[in-house]
């Protein structure tokens, strides 16, 4: 979840800065990859994390990948820009949503730890 979560914020930078340079002349969009990133690790090969040396390995070496930018190439506009602000704008929303989301999982599992400890069901 650490991995997604950092992946949504760079999200969240990069389609914001997407917005901002909307009437910027030859500004190509940026797109964060992620996702098909973690979708071609799974697929690979499943991997175990071993916490010590001494512990057997499962599976291939991996590992969970970082969210990498990507530059678009396509054009919108006589000025050379390639954003299109109603897809960025719904890629803002969607990504608020993830994000909101992936949180509320995160709180949920500290607050498992938490009862966990305290001794309570």
């Amino acid at each position: 979840m650490s991995g997604a979560l950092d992946a949504s914020a760079l999200r969240q930078k990069s389609i914001s800065n997407n917005i901002a340079n909307v009437d910027t002349a030859n500004y190509r969009a940026a797109k964060v990859v992620f996702e098909e990133l973690l979708q071609k690790e799974i697929n690979s090969t499943f991997t175990g994390t071993r916490t010590n040396a001494k512990h057997i390995a499962i599976g291939a070496e991996g590992g969970i990948p970082s969210a990498r930018l990507k530059q678009e190439t396509s054009v919108f506009k006589n000025s050379g820009n390639g954003v299109d602000i109603d897809f960025e704008m719904s890629q803002l929303s969607q990504n608020a949503i993830w994000y909101q989301s992936l949180t509320y999982g995160i709180n949920e599992e500290f607050n498992l730890i938490k009862n966990a400890i305290r001794g309570r069901g």
